[in-house]
């Protein structure tokens, strides 16, 4: 990796993200741009052209939760990767930070190698999932996707993109 990937940590507990921006420094490659405590503080540090690659979001916060904030990137900044970081290990939580833009999710008890290799594969992949979120994402499926519910509920679809994807479908 020649180029340097920068790195926004979002999390309202003060230690805790200051010792991991410290670590995230130490990475080769990586640099932390900025810290903020919440959503909005989050939307009030980034000043373009100075964009994070990658953002680690923290889900629950004061003013703008992690939720929020994912989903204003994903309108607002579509080009950032949110990397949840959360000690959340609810399927709901993991399914709702995908659903709003999330393109990988990490528990805060991670080793700093499988942040690294986070890193590494959402700049080169687009996401990250380890084994352990994988399976609780597999094991949810049945239950939201249902006879009774269709795709286009679950993945929030318009009825225009449905249609769409209908055509492209068949023959």
């Amino acid at each position: 990796m020649s180029e340097t990937k920068y790195i926004a940590v979002v999390d309202d507990h003060t230690l805790f993200r200051k010792g991991l921006c410290a670590l995230i420094d130490m990475f080769p490659g990586y640099k932390v741009l900025f810290d903020a405590a919440d959503g909005e503080d989050f939307k009030a540090k980034l000043k373009p052209p100075h964009i994070p690659d990658i953002v680690l979001m923290d889900i629950s916060m004061p003013r703008m939760d992690g939720y929020d904030t994912t989903s204003w990137l994903r309108v607002n900044h579509p080009e950032v990767r949110v990397l949840a970081l959360s000690t959340m290990e609810s399927d709901a939580a993991i399914l709702k930070m995908i659903r709003n833009g999330a393109r990988g999710y990490l528990l805060k008890d991670v080793e700093p190698s499988e942040l690294k290799l986070a890193f590494q594969e959402v700049i080169s992949k687009g996401y990250f999932y380890n084994d352990v979120m994988t399976r609780k994402v597999m094991q949810s499926l049945p239950v939201i996707v249902n006879d009774k519910s269709s795709p286009a509920k679950f993945l929030k679809l318009t009825p225009r993109e449905t249609e769409f994807l209908k055509h492209v479908c068949s023959e």
